[in-house]
């Protein structure tokens, strides 16, 4: 055999091959990263595999309806027991009524909670394993160009990690994001039913939240799709390292793979910190934000108070109400924020799905006869990336019985 040879050094060679049939090295998985490309569509996507679970969707929307009910009853009989507790003489049959009632539906609220995160939980597995199972059969099906494009352990993370990641995601995304626009709905009409003057001084908050909400979800979605994809090369590079590692410590090559596996690990340290910072800023800056409704809140109820406008009760009320609409409001920004996780992991499965596949044999195709078992190759220029082409002008002969090995990258 005769081809030219490269001028990288054996043991580079040997390195870059090292423990799967072709490919490149983690470094080509750390390029430019994208935000999601079409964020709307790739849940519409993940939407079809919720589709299946329709019917046990449905119930959970009803267990949240039902848990929403109750919770949005609860301010309302507190301020009916604040209101008896300033009665002279207080009634303390009546007393005895609300706190029982209230009690019964502090306990219905937690069995309602419990019924739909177990249901939910049971959708999540399915979706997971219908994911998993399209995306292992669709690798069946892919061409070897495919898998000289990816590491090994690139392959495995978009398998495991990203479809986990896009199940419990979104999952517990739906779940939140349907109980939250119930209760803010239910909040609000509760609010103006006592007292459309404390509604009005409440909802001066609402435009910094929308505003801080945005701008945050804008930069952290950039950065949970780059750690994904930092994920996937470190993943890449430790099963290359541990299946090559007779390679590594034959050529002494340990202190560069450890120097690249830090890199590595580095980057990923770095994105994931960007991002878990950002996505925790929001909780807390929330809470800032309804304090200071709250405080208005307080001060308005004060002086309406002391008009005797309304009772004290209305305003124990109110505050509960007030704090159950910002609530939701506070998950559903945090929620958006999460999600962007797992689209971001629900886009790299569906790159894998979306990859074509082997062609098969054209109608045609002739079955070939007397086949004297040689082989032979004229000037063969080749690579399934054609700008890196791993065969240049080769030319050779195999003659029937013997056999041949091209090594290198």
């Amino acid at each position: 055999m005769s081809s030219k040879q490269s001028s990288r050094p054996p043991i580079e060679r040997q390195m870059k091959g090292m423990g799967r049939s072709g490919g490149p090295g983690p470094h080509r998985m750390m390029g430019p990263v994208e935000k999601p490309k079409n964020f709307r569509f790739t849940l519409k996507r993940v939407w079809h595999y919720f589709k299946r679970e329709q019917h046990l969707l449905l119930l959970v929307f009803i267990f949240i309806i039902l848990g929403s009910g109750l919770g949005l009853l609860v301010p309302f009989l507190l301020g009916k027991v604040a209101d008896l507790l300033l009665l002279d003489p207080v009634d303390f049959a009546k007393l005895k009524v609300f706190i029982g009632i209230l009690l019964g539906t502090y306990l219905l609220d937690v069995l309602t909670s419990f019924i739909q995160e177990w249901i939910m939980a049971g959708i999540s597995e399915r979706v997971v394993f219908g994911l998993r199972g399209a995306i292992f059969k669709k690798l069946q099906k892919l061409p070897i160009s495919f898998f000289d494009k990816y590491t090994h352990g690139e392959i495995m993370s978009r398998l495991s990690n990203d479809v986990e990641n896009v199940s419990m995601t979104i999952s517990q995304s739906a779940i939140q994001l349907m109980s939250g626009v119930i209760n803010i709905l239910g909040a609000l009409f509760m609010m103006l039913y006592l007292s459309p003057l404390l509604t009005g001084a409440s909802m001066i908050t609402i435009p910094l939240v929308i505003i801080m909400t945005r701008s945050i979800a804008k930069k952290t979605r950039k950065f949970f799709k780059q750690q994904q994809i930092s994920l996937g090369a470190l993943n890449g590079h430790i099963e290359e390292s541990i299946s090559g590692i007779q390679v590594v410590q034959a050529f002494n090559h340990e202190e560069q793979v450890i120097a690249q596996f830090n890199q590595i690990n580095a980057n990923l340290c770095d994105v994931g910190i960007k991002a878990q910072i950002l996505s925790g800023f929001i909780m807390p800056l929330m809470n800032v934000i309804n304090n200071l409704g709250f405080a208005v809140v307080a001060l308005v109820g004060g002086v309406l108070a002391i008009q005797g406008q309304i009772t004290v009760g209305v305003i124990v009320s109110f505050l509960s109400y007030s704090r159950q609409f910002s609530r939701p409001l506070n998950e559903i920004a945090n929620t958006f924020n999460t999600l962007q996780s797992g689209v971001a992991g629900a886009e790299r499965v569906f790159e894998v799905l979306d990859e074509q596949e082997e062609s098969e044999d054209v109608e045609e195709a002739e079955v070939l006869e007397d086949v004297k078992g040689e082989v032979v190759f004229k000037n063969v220029t080749f690579g399934y990336d054609p700008k890196e082409p791993v065969l240049n002008n080769v030319s050779f002969h195999v003659k029937q019985g013997s056999n041949i090995a091209l090594v290198g990258p």
